[in-house]
């Protein structure tokens, strides 16, 4: 019954086999480079009536679908296999990107293959003007039209690394030894759990009682700005803790709210959860 989203760094056909063995669900980029098949309806037979097995599955050619498509247009293969060697069953998702995501795209690639030495070949060039998905998901469960923005989801861890990286710094330490080092993670892993916890009963509260969407990384920086505060307090007197818990929830519920972005959806948004939205004006020249 879990639900897996799995980012294209972890792809593995073998995961998500057994993962749909399990009886779990998972949603995934396909890397570029892997096939597709759907059932040949016409397949070739031996004399004895045994099935030729080159002729079982077709694979499909993404370039000319690619070519089919309008930009921003996404279909649907309901019945495909995915792997040269072990057919995955799965729900195909085809969506084009428009012209000014494949450029962005493009451009962006273009900076990796400079920095890293490397040239792509143009065929793959070619397929970055697309995103393909697959999922074991029922359709009633998750419409086809939906599958993008569910996998965006998956933003929130990285949007969680970036706080890590940023506010606590973990990504970086001096030359020390093993044990003080072991200290040190320890501590800003402490710290982290302090504040992910704060940050989440507090995005809690203010959606029972506000109707608001916390931003997680405006509300960690500020949480963490109350550290000095926070560790005295917390081996003093509760009554104290409890004040400046309360200071920071009117603090965060001021400044901590999550604007919007130009057409761009928020977790809420996403996940059907009824809020005040606050939405981010557009500065008009």
């Amino acid at each position: 019954g879990d639900f897996c989203l799995r980012d294209l760094g972890y792809f593995d056909l073998r995961d998500l086999q057994t993962i749909h063995e399990l009886g779990a669900f998972y949603l995934s980029r396909l890397k570029l480079n892997t096939r597709i098949y759907v059932k040949n309806p016409e397949p070739e037979y031996f004399k004895n009536g045994t099935l030729k097995k080159q002729s079982e599955y077709i694979q499909l050619n993404m370039a000319h679908i690619l070519n089919e498509l309008e930009p921003g247009e996404t279909i649907e293969l309901s019945e495909a296999y995915v792997g040269q060697i072990q057919k995955l069953p799965t729900r195909v998702i085809i969506h084009r990107l428009t012209n000014e995501q494949t450029k962005t795209r493009l451009n962006k690639q273009a900076v990796r293959e400079k920095k890293k030495g490397i040239v792509m070949k143009d065929k793959s060039k070619q397929l970055m003007g697309m995103n393909v998905y697959i999922t074991n998901t029922p359709p009633k469960e998750v419409p086809t039209n939906d599958v993008h923005s569910l996998y965006s989801l998956r933003w929130q861890i990285e949007i969680l690394f970036k706080t890590w990286k940023s506010f606590f710094e973990i990504d970086e330490c001096k030359t020390i030894k093993k044990e003080r080092l072991e200290c040190h993670l320890y501590g800003q892993l402490i710290g982290i759990l302090l504040c992910s916890s704060t940050m989440f009963q507090m995005r809690q509260l203010l959606l029972k009682k506000r109707k608001q969407e916390l931003s997680e990384y405006k509300s960690i920086y500020m949480i963490k700005d109350y550290f000095p505060l926070l560790f005295p307090a917390m081996a003093g007197d509760l009554t104290e803790l409890v004040t400046i818990l309360q200071r920071l929830y009117h603090l965060l519920k001021k400044n901590g709210r999550k604007c919007h972005r130009y057409q761009k959806k928020t977790v809420f948004d996403i996940l059907g959860i009824v809020y005040e939205t606050a939405v981010k004006q557009q500065q008009v020249a």
